[in-house]
């Protein structure tokens, strides 16, 4: 099915939600350096916010693919920064390599699974995909510099066990990012 032109007010994102006692630890990280709310928990994106005419064709492609996906223990290892200029600086949680690789194995499938049925909230799906765990992001350029003095040195070490990939649907009035489906991973 592909995606037809009218307009489409729902937006959604596949991701990977670490356990809770993960999620606790990202969000002391995010409670000490984030500079704004988040609307949605800890989380990996998978796929960016994108559209589609009918949600469930996602979980039916998806549950087919992930069958052919092994649940895995993935590694937080350190903590990365996207040095993005004009007050979009970014810190966050890096996965190593093998969670890495293996979150680009998930990535590819449900793009490819997906391509010509879903349209991308904002821009073009990229090219290069980066797994990581979002600290603060629209980090001021003035504030990035010592942020990431006090950080670039820290040592972590989470991990934690995939099983699923969550789908979650924006709320049009408040923004939030609301968990709808859970497709399992073998």
């Amino acid at each position: 099915m592909a995606y037809t032109s009218h307009k489409i007010i729902d937006s959604y994102i596949l991701a990977v939600t670490p356990n809770k006692e993960v999620s606790d630890k990202v969000d002391e990280y995010r409670s000490k350096y984030r500079k704004r709310n988040y609307s949605i928990c800890p989380h990996i994106t998978i796929l960016p916010p994108f559209y589609i005419d009918n949600v469930n064709n996602v979980e039916v492609e998806l549950s087919e693919k992930l069958k052919n996906i092994h649940s895995r223990e993935i590694v937080i290892s350190s903590i990365g920064f996207f040095e993005n200029g004009n007050d979009e600086n970014v810190i966050y949680f890096k996965l190593n390599k093998g969670s890495e690789s293996y979150l680009r194995e998930i990535f590819s499938l449900c793009f490819g699974a997906l391509q010509g049925q879903i349209k991308n909230k904002y821009s073009n799906y990229p090219t290069e995909y980066n797994p990581h765990i979002t600290i603060s992001s629209k980090i001021l350029d003035i504030d990035f510099p010592e942020i990431k003095a006090e950080l670039i040195n820290t040592k972590t070490f989470f991990r934690f066990e995939v099983i699923s990939i969550d789908i979650y649907k924006q709320e049009q009035e408040s923004g939030v990012w609301n968990k709808i489906k859970v497709l399992s991973i073998a």
